[in-house]
């Protein structure tokens, strides 16, 4: 019996390469896991919704990580084990800065995903909704000067900001000055922005607390500065040889890039062959 039982996984730059897919690799990996008992689980800045084909294709039945931790939520029954929203009132200002400067951005809530009109993330998501099977299609909507006020009437767990790397450094110094805001960048081009004091590590010891788990029994994957506290509290944090510097100093191991199916590698050299 191995001694982990869980492993927590975060999805881009991470479990999915640079296409945005799953490996074989990494996929065969996962479920050898599973098969010796140990429950996979996504940490990600993404909602669910946007994971649906992932989900299905490892067949994940717990708990998930979303939001960098914003949302934890059983993706069998649909249960919310725990969030935290942002002030409605923020929401709407951070939506009318973007909409003002052209800014793109994703509003992730409990059952839609709001969009600005026009960026690439919205784009790619509608490509594949039109081959996607209904179940696993993303709901979304479009929000503009004239439908803004919606955004009142939904909980929002997360805003993703999309635009030129230089510019999310501007935008996090901005958005930090709101003391009810957690920002962080989870990719090159990207900020994430929740609720104050919302990250994976925090999400992680909440689930660990409500099932009674050892974290020294917990196995963590991860690339950019959003795992950075699943590291430290983790027994087994393993880091992508595409992570960052921070993330890879709080590692035990370092493993191969996530275009190199690197989960699959550090699962069978250093987890099932130990």
């Amino acid at each position: 019996m191995l001694k982990y039982k869980w492993c927590i996984c975060d999805m881009d730059g991470t479990l999915l390469n640079s296409k945005e897919i799953i490996s074989k690799e990494n996929e065969s990996a996962l479920k050898k896991l599973q098969q010796n008992g140990v429950e996979v689980i996504i940490a990600s800045g993404r909602i669910d919704l946007l994971m649906k084909s992932f989900i299905k294709q490892l067949n994940l039945e717990g708990n998930i990580i979303c939001c960098n931790g914003g949302l934890i939520k059983n993706i069998t029954t649909g249960e919310i084990v725990y969030s935290k929203t942002i002030d409605k009132n923020i929401v709407k200002e951070i939506i009318l800065y973007c909409l003002k400067n052209d800014i793109g951005f994703l509003v992730y809530t409990n059952n839609m995903v709001y969009s600005s009109k026009k960026n690439y993330k919205v784009e790619n998501y509608e490509s594949i909704n039109k081959s996607a099977p209904p179940s696993l299609q993303i709901p979304i909507e479009y929000i503009d000067n004239s439908t803004v006020e919606y955004l009142e009437k939904v909980d929002v767990f997360k805003v993703l900001l999309i635009s030129d790397t230089e510019d999310v450094k501007l935008l996090k110094d901005y958005f930090s000055k709101y003391k009810s805001l957690t920002a962080v960048s989870s990719l090159d081009g990207l900020l994430d922005i929740m609720a104050s004091n919302i990250c994976k590590g925090s999400a992680l010891k909440i689930l660990s607390k409500k099932f009674r788990m050892d974290l020294d029994k917990v196995i963590v994957f991860g690339d950019n500065y959003n795992d950075l506290e699943m590291f430290e509290c983790a027994g087994m944090p393993i880091a992508m040889g595409n992570a960052v510097e921070a993330i890879k100093m709080k590692a035990k191991y370092v493993t191969k890039s996530n275009n190199e199916s690197g989960i699959a590698y550090a699962i069978n050299n250093f987890i099932l062959n130990k």
